[in-house]
């Protein structure tokens, strides 16, 4: 991690979050509503109404794309007085998208066509950046939504978006020391959160709590979307008018900086969408090369043997200019940095990002 450039957005908190964003003692009993937006830090919380609460207790209902909730409902209480193995059999796959606290189920998201897009293209973007620039045998293994346990005795667990571990760390005759599944396999070192509905504070939670914890992972990646209210657009371009983040966090970024933090906030705050936070159409991303996110080596092969991959990916659907500048003192050949890498690791054009969801949001 590059603390030079991390140093001024970085921010430590003195303890750690043990409660949930979401005050479950304050709900809204008018499912009839529909709220307004919600902020980042909103915690106001809806009841379901009698189809949904029926759709949680039947056996053969299907996922949650087949269950008719308006977005701006969310988060949503939909049981009360469930076990966590109640909740862990019903949710399924799903885990990802519901909250669970205290006996209490919250659904913070759902499997919208701009969550899954943000969501796939990112890790495409990223499996590309690693694989066209190792050998198999230094590459990642995508382990998509894989389901994460923080206890195993209790076979309490999550799951997020998307998470990634390099094939170092994986050993078939060695168990971990501290694994993520009863299989015995380290945690993954990268892990992607794509939030629409669910706000800020909630994943920020979830990242200290869970992915962040000591002897766990090291760099989360948050794709916060703001939502596309009345579905606003350029109205001569057409360019749809939407709030997009990518929030960086990195534990050993914070450590460094203070090693007796035990909060993690991001270390680096992207906008790449089309309006600032007050509507206002913003053009900082309009076109390719203009935002980036980055990964560090460091942070991908985190708990790997010395010496790990040292590779500078740079990857964006429009070639990167070749930067000018006087020759090299002779010497050993030394890798050509390109601008949006200060050290060894993965650039992410973020254009490429939005351009996707955009097109997954639908014609405006």
């Amino acid at each position: 991690m590059d603390l030079t450039a991390a140093t001024s957005q970085l921010k430590l908190s003195s303890s750690l979050s043990q409660s949930s964003s979401y005050d479950l003692a304050s709900v809204n009993m008018d499912t009839n509503s529909v709220a307004g937006s919600i902020s980042d830090t909103d915690t106001d919380i809806n009841e379901a109404n009698e189809q949904e609460r029926d759709w949680w207790l039947r056996k053969d209902s299907l996922g949650l794309s087949f269950l008719d909730i308006n977005e701006r409902r969310l988060p949503l209480i939909i049981a009360r007085d469930t076990s966590f193995n109640q909740f862990a059999k019903r949710v399924n796959n799903d885990r990802r998208f519901f909250d669970y606290q205290h006996g209490t189920v919250t659904i913070i998201e759902l499997p919208s066509g701009d969550h899954e897009s943000a969501n796939s293209k990112l890790g495409y973007l990223f499996n590309k950046g690693v694989d066209n620039n190792t050998t198999p045998q230094d590459g990642v293994e995508a382990w998509g939504s894989k389901s994460l346990y923080t206890n195993l005795v209790t076979r309490r667990f999550d799951e997020p978006d998307k998470c990634y571990i390099p094939r170092r760390l994986l050993n078939p005759q060695i168990a971990a020391q501290h694994p993520c599944d009863q299989g015995g396999n380290p945690w993954p070192t990268i892990v992607f959160e794509v939030a629409c509905s669910e706000t800020l504070q909630h994943v920020k939670n979830k990242i200290n709590d869970v992915w962040l914890a000591p002897n766990r992972c090291e760099d989360v990646i948050v794709i916060k979307l703001g939502r596309w209210m009345r579905r606003r657009h350029n109205t001569t371009t057409r360019r749809p008018l939407r709030h997009m983040r990518c929030l960086k966090f990195c534990r050993t970024a914070t450590l460094q900086q203070n090693p007796n933090a035990t909060s993690f906030d991001a270390i680096e705050e992207i906008e790449f969408g089309s309006v600032f936070s007050n509507g206002m159409e913003s053009f900082f991303c309009d076109g390719p090369h203009m935002k980036w996110l980055t990964i560090d080596c460091s942070c991908i092969y985190a708990g790997c043997q010395q010496p790990i991959p040292s590779f500078h990916a740079v990857v964006s659907s429009q070639p990167l200019p070749q930067p000018q500048g006087p020759p090299q003192p002779q010497g050993p050949p030394q890798p050509q940095v390109p601008y949006p890498l200060q050290g060894p690791g993965i650039a992410i054009d973020l254009y490429d990002l939005q351009q996707s969801i955009f097109l997954a949001m639908g014609p405006n």
